[in-house]
């Protein structure tokens, strides 16, 4: 390519094993972690061109890439499941149980997120949504890196304890 390789590529690269590593966190399967990232990669593409100059690239990718998983999430849900006409003499599966993250909306997220303690929210908005390192949040926030892993997890463990709650009380609908 003359003059060097596109602007878009240079950020894909230099943020593409972080968005795995959070894809993986998320999906916990690496195939699906992959898709993830290479469905980020293809929203972000399309939306370049529209990015502000100066913003933080690696946070909106970040958002890309959580957002295109709470859109699969949804759209899991949503699918009928059925069972061909062909497997009538087949015994029947068991029915699986849909993970927390495919019963939840985003605004039930978003709220939930939102009810977290300040200092729970911010590492958790930090490290979730924004991709940032351990470190990156330790500086920033003058706190141990051991404290902000503490934080993390406490965060994640309400948001779960929260989302469960909400689920259980709306039936699963999201």
């Amino acid at each position: 390519m003359p003059g060097g390789p596109h602007p878009f590529d240079v950020h894909a690269r230099a943020h593409r094993d972080a968005l795995f590593a959070f894809a993986l966190r998320l999906s916990g399967d690496a195939a699906d972690g992959t898709d993830l990232v290479q469905d980020t990669f293809e929203r972000a593409l399309r939306r370049f061109d529209q990015l502000e100059p100066g913003s933080n690239v690696r946070a909106w990718l970040f958002s890309i890439l959580h957002n295109t998983f709470i859109d699969r999430c949804r759209s899991r849900a949503a699918a009928p499941r059925t069972q061909p006409v062909d497997d009538v003499d087949a015994p029947a599966s068991e029915p699986r149980i849909a993970p927390l993250s495919a019963k939840i909306s985003a605004e039930q997220l978003r709220r939930a997120i939102a009810a977290l303690e300040d200092d729970f929210r911010t590492v958790y908005e930090m490290h979730a949504l924004q991709g940032r390192s351990y470190q990156d949040i330790s500086s920033q926030l003058g706190i141990p890196v051991n404290t902000v892993g503490t934080r993390l997890a406490r965060a994640r463990r309400k948001l779960c304890a929260t989302l469960t709650a909400v689920v259980d009380e709306d039936g699963g609908e999201p």
